[in-house]
């Protein structure tokens, strides 16, 4: 038995079909550019990596919660392209979602000075996602348990790695997971600027100001996007249907700071140990890695710190990659968009270059395929996450045989 990815469907910057976002991904095609979705004016920052259907920014109204709107959508097609819910018995599927900060329509609350919390005692900071995810699920039959995860960074990875222990371990039949964030809104973006995360870009600039892994990275751009991805037990499905598997999954917590990393990264590389040992299997066998890759100072040297403590002098070319640069960060949905690499990797044996790098960083000299794809055989990929406050997280993802 096998854990095994067999359907996915998207809204990113890279497209709305999964076959728009392959087709992307393998022409390099940068994603981010001037924002459209809110009046920039006063912001220092005016990129973002947008939601687009055939190259045309999605555009809705500013009362929209955008992640959880495209996240309704996406759910329902998964539901009707697959029959998930007569498949199995809703009591045997179950959804878990990675997921972001509670939406709030600034333009109106400024305008009406309209913004109410619902008559309670007891509210949790993320109500409003949580109550509209939780409908979702219910919409579509889905009646296993409903799992929404705010980890920040690491949320969506956080989600896969659960549904794959939950049909691992035989609890659930299958799992809908995956994440929806938008970070494109006036709060996030003033919460993240003054954070001072943010790269900023000139008229014309955007497209190539992300630079994960670069000497001269400045920052991150942020993004946004919706994913869902269907984990079945390989036994259950066909295999024409399979797309790959999650063969390993690990969490570890380091409390360093808010928002720093731990310059040691031993936390990091815990738990890089921990997803190998779950996948069982060896350092060795695994072929390439897709690294958060955020393209902010601190980021890039400790995850080389990390791959060091766990791959020794191999570090040096273990080929890595970042998508970010080509979408900017979703923050709560990165890593399950992310996965979109992984599995092109898979599919395609290659490992991309990375989009905007140019000029390796001495203090985290990783092996950074840039310009074109690097053809080498893949069998088992690292994907790793981080967040906030501390939170890693390791997925091993296999080619399934």
């Amino acid at each position: 038995m096998a854990v095994v990815i067999t359907s996915i469907k998207v809204r990113s910057p890279l497209g709305c079909t999964l076959e728009e976002c392959m087709k992307n991904i393998e022409l390099g095609k940068r994603c981010i550019s001037t924002i459209e979705n809110f009046n920039t004016a006063g912001f220092q920052t005016t990129a973002a990596g947008e939601i687009r259907c055939n190259g045309k920014v999605v555009i809705t109204e500013p009362n929209i919660d955008r992640k959880n709107f495209f996240l309704d959508q996406i759910t329902t097609e998964l539901r009707n392209s697959t029959s998930f819910d007569k498949k199995y018995n809703p009591s045997e599927i179950a959804m878990n979602i990675g997921s972001g900060l509670d939406y709030v329509d600034i333009e109106n609350l400024y305008k009406n000075r309209e913004f109410t919390y619902p008559k309670t005692a007891h509210l949790p900071s993320h109500y409003k996602s949580n109550k509209q995810i939780t409908e979702i699920a219910a919409k579509n039959n889905i009646k296993g348990g409903c799992n929404v995860f705010v980890a920040a960074c690491a949320a969506s990875t956080q989600a896969i790695g659960l549904s794959y222990k939950m049909v691992n371990r035989g609890i659930k039949e299958a799992v809908i997971t995956g994440g929806a964030d938008s970070m494109v809104n006036q709060i996030n973006y003033l919460g993240f600027y003054n954070l001072g995360a943010m790269a900023t870009a000139k008229e014309g600039e955007a497209p190539y100001i992300c630079k994960p892994f670069d000497k001269n990275r400045s920052g991150t751009i942020l993004g946004e996007g919706a994913i869902v991805i269907l984990l079945e037990n390989s036994k259950k499905v066909k295999q024409e249907k399979i797309i790959a598997q999650i063969a390993g999954y690990a969490s570890t917590m380091d409390a360093y700071a808010v928002t720093d990393p731990d310059p040691s990264a031993k936390s990091l590389a815990r738990a890089i140990s921990n997803a190998l040992k779950s996948a069982s299997i060896t350092p060795e066998m695994i072929d390439c890695v897709h690294l958060h890759g955020t393209g902010t100072y601190k980021n890039a040297p400790a995850e080389y710190k990390a791959l060091a403590q766990i791959f020794k002098e191999r570090v040096k070319e273990l080929p890595v990659y970042s998508l970010k640069g080509q979408i900017g960060h979703m923050i709560g949905s990165c890593g399950a968009m992310e996965m979109l690499g992984v599995i092109y990797s898979i599919q395609n044996q290659v490992v991309l270059p990375t989009i905007n790098f140019s000029e390796q960083d001495p203090h985290a000299p990783l092996y950074v395929i840039k310009e074109k794809p690097l053809s080498i055989p893949i069998n088992y990929i690292l994907k790793l996450n981080s967040s906030f406050g501390g939170e890693n997280t390791a997925l091993i993802i296999k080619k399934y045989e």
